[in-house]
């Protein structure tokens, strides 16, 4: 069976997944709508650069549904790996629902086991992991780890949230964030990336326009009038996009 047959038996079965999917699976992060305009403006390079066939390894899964929609939307064949068993559960349950547990294997592993993999993958996704780190040191080793596992010429593709302005760093502490006091991406982490990785795409968004997504056309416009005001960087943004691919391949 090929891969447009699939899709569309994956729109019947899969209550649309290639056209709801995408927000579903970033319900759990907060500000869904900033995150979707994150994932789809990078989805072309995502495209281009990762083909149908692929082999990715995502580190984090949690529920799995956008592990899914990934799936769907570009035919990669996916291994997940979390260090919580529930997540397995929970992410099983929903390829099997939505009709991509042929591309999709998720298992749970203690997060030593999680770079066993050296030399495995075309690619590894990531969103929102690595500011687990308990400090830049450790950032760095965990990233270089991460790297290990690509084959020569593999491609990073990672979004993380970002340190962001005092504003946003004042909202997370009242609306205690659990990650407010997290290693959020910074310019003094973003050198531990240009060391590694030849940068093909690195975009930054959001400071307080992500507020307003619940109205869409009020957040496309706050976003505009945010990036003419004061274009986001490293030190000002809600969130980062990067896709590399290690130097030397």
């Amino acid at each position: 069976m090929d891969g447009c047959l699939k899709a569309g038996m994956i729109r019947i079965t899969g209550r649309n997944l290639q056209k709801d999917g995408l927000k579903q699976g970033l319900e759990a992060g907060g500000a869904p709508g900033m995150w979707e305009r994150v994932v789809r403006d990078v989805l072309p390079t995502m495209r281009r650069l990762v083909p149908a066939g692929s082999r990715v390894l995502e580190i984090g899964y949690g529920d799995g549904l956008l592990t899914c929609y990934l799936c769907c939307e570009l035919g990669w064949s996916v291994r997940g790996l979390d260090i919580v068993p529930e997540a397995r559960i929970k992410a099983t349950e929903n390829a099997c629902r939505l009709g991509v547990g042929h591309a999709v294997r998720f298992t749970c592993c203690k997060p030593e086991e999680t770079w066993q993999h050296e030399d495995e993958y075309d690619a590894v996704f990531i969103k929102t992991v690595l500011y687990n780190a308990p400090n830049l040191k450790e950032y760095g080793r965990w990233l270089d780890r991460i790297l290990s596992v690509l084959k020569p010429g593999g491609v990073l593709i990672n979004f993380e949230t970002g340190r962001a302005n005092r504003f946003v760093q004042i909202y997370r502490k009242l609306r205690r964030r659990e990650y407010s006091d997290y290693l959020l991406y910074n310019s003094e982490i973003e050198p531990l990336y240009d060391a590694g990785l030849h940068i093909i795409e690195r975009r930054y968004y959001g400071g307080w326009s992500q507020f307003l997504t619940p109205i869409s056309w009020l957040y496309k416009v706050a976003y505009r009038v945010e990036e003419s005001i004061a274009p986001r960087h490293a030190d000002n943004c809600f969130a980062v996009s990067i896709i590399a691919r290690k130097n030397g391949s």
